[in-house]
């Protein structure tokens, strides 16, 4: 059978374009057991005529499309401008994942995957293609004739070695990669350990049996990078797991191999609870150059009731100063618009990154996730405004929120200000092209200077 996977990557804002990693271990399942696919990459403002001529080019009998929340109004809109090909539609991601009731109130949409799809999707359209009843299939929900066949899940993927690798000739990977300064993006584990109330993760945790944090073995993602690097014009690699650290011994046997073997320069994301200076060394000989970690929001005391998030800032002021030591660069993440935040309590963000100096920051406006935590206690207190939830802005650049101690503006007005503050009399270039990116002509310039970004990368975090 023909399955056209659409991915969403409307209203985003930055100039690099983005791999779906979860689309890719779909195709290469669907493809080793004889199927074909194809997939509509949708980019920048909402058009639905390239998918609409991918469609009658393709010819598919399946279109999958995957969500995450912010995307979802998108989809609904997409699946109306498809309904007149009479394909069977199917959506899946985190999104689908936490919202199930999407199923019935969502037009000419005919079945939602749950949790991990592989093999799901997999015994969807073998049973599509012999005309088989498809209505118990664990992880898939159905739609058919007013009635929604809802289906446990089954076990989390206990082996993810045994898949195969990502499908990367789905899309032009070669210019994700150019996007992307020449770098080249790997999953190694699948989960993440903690349980922060406005992750997807601590609701994911709970669809399925099993292990839920599971990682490849070394030898696997080390063979994978391999495949990689000689199929594709590499420059170097990041390994985008949510917490790639979490075990000292995997981390000590990737890296040993990974300078055996492979040698360009790699960034990973990390937290500061599990950072040793000896395990900083040990990534700084085997070719990391950066590792990023999320602070999200300077307040110790907000950061731990809230957020559930109990690192102090003194164990962060540590990891950073331990890092620069060893001589890698950092990267913080960081939210700003949360419940019960107020312009003070962000600025304890402000001055978190600016004491510890990152080589750079990246802030992001909060964006409340159906299915976890921290979106509850939204709908408790009434802070989010519902006619706004179809508003088209640009992601994680405003807010649907209406906080009595935050107003909008406010908001907005902190998300632009902060890496200013943050290296403003510390690194003028840096404060200085953070004052212009984060301006009302950002998004201009960013298409302006796309041809010269990467000298202008290493001019600010040099």
């Amino acid at each position: 059978m023909k399955i056209l996977f659409v991915y969403p990557d409307i209203n985003i804002r930055g100039g690099a374009l983005s791999y779906h990693y979860g689309l890719g271990s779909l195709s290469s399942v669907l493809k080793k057991n004889g199927h074909q696919t194809a997939l509509q990459y949708m980019y920048g403002s909402y058009n639905p005529k390239p998918l609409m001529q991918k469609i009658e080019e393709f010819k598919p009998d399946i279109i999958g499309i995957t969500a995450v929340s912010f995307q979802y109004k998108f989809i609904k809109r997409i699946l109306k401008d498809i309904s007149g090909y009479g394909i069977f539609t199917i959506c899946g991601g985190p999104h689908i994942s936490l919202s199930q009731y999407e199923l019935e109130r969502t037009e000419n949409l005919d079945a939602i995957c749950i949790g991990e799809g592989e093999f799901a999707l997999l015994e969807l359209v073998n049973a599509l293609e012999k005309n088989e009843d498809i209505t118990h299939i664990r992880n898939i929900w159905v739609k058919k004739d007013g009635k929604i066949f809802s289906n446990p899940c089954r076990p989390f993927i206990e082996d993810i070695d045994k898949l195969p690798f990502v499908d990367r000739e789905l899309i032009d990977f070669q210019e994700i990669i150019y996007s992307d300064y020449d770098r080249a993006e790997f999953m190694a584990s699948r989960g993440c350990p903690y349980s922060c109330t406005y992750c997807s993760n601590v609701g994911l945790r709970k669809i399925s049996e099993g292990k839920y944090v599971r990682f490849r073995s070394v030898e696997s993602i080390i063979a994978e990078i391999k495949d990689v690097i000689t199929r594709y014009k590499v420059k170097s690699i990041y390994l985008n797991d949510d917490v790639f650290t979490i075990n000292k011994e995997y981390v000590a046997a990737f890296c040993k191999m990974y300078k055996e073997e492979i040698g360009y320069p790699f960034e990973i994301n990390t937290r500061v609870e599990n950072l040793t200076f000896g395990m900083l060394q040990m990534l700084k000989d085997a070719g990391c150059y950066r590792i990023a970690m999320g602070l999200e929001q300077g307040d110790e005391k907000f950061r731990k009731e809230i957020l559930n998030r109990p690192m102090s800032n003194s164990k962060i002021e540590e990891a950073f100063i331990m890092a620069k030591k060893v001589g890698l660069m950092t990267k913080t993440f960081n939210i700003v618009g949360f419940p019960f935040e107020t312009a003070d309590i962000h600025m304890g963000t402000v001055n978190l990154n600016r004491k510890i100096q990152p080589s750079s920051a990246v802030i992001y406006v909060y964006e409340p996730y159906p299915g976890t935590p921290l979106y509850d206690m939204c709908i408790e207190n009434n802070f989010i405004e519902k006619e706004r939830e179809n508003e088209e802005f640009i992601s994680r650049t405003d807010t649907i929120l209406k906080l009595p101690m935050f107003p909008r503006e406010d908001i907005i007005k902190c998300y632009k200000r902060f890496s200013w503050r943050i290296y403003r009399g510390k690194s003028f270039k840096r404060a200085f092209l953070f004052k212009l990116y984060y301006s009302k002509y950002g998004e201009i310039l960013i298409k302006l200077m796309a041809p010269f970004k990467k000298k202008i990368q290493k001019f600010a975090v040099k």
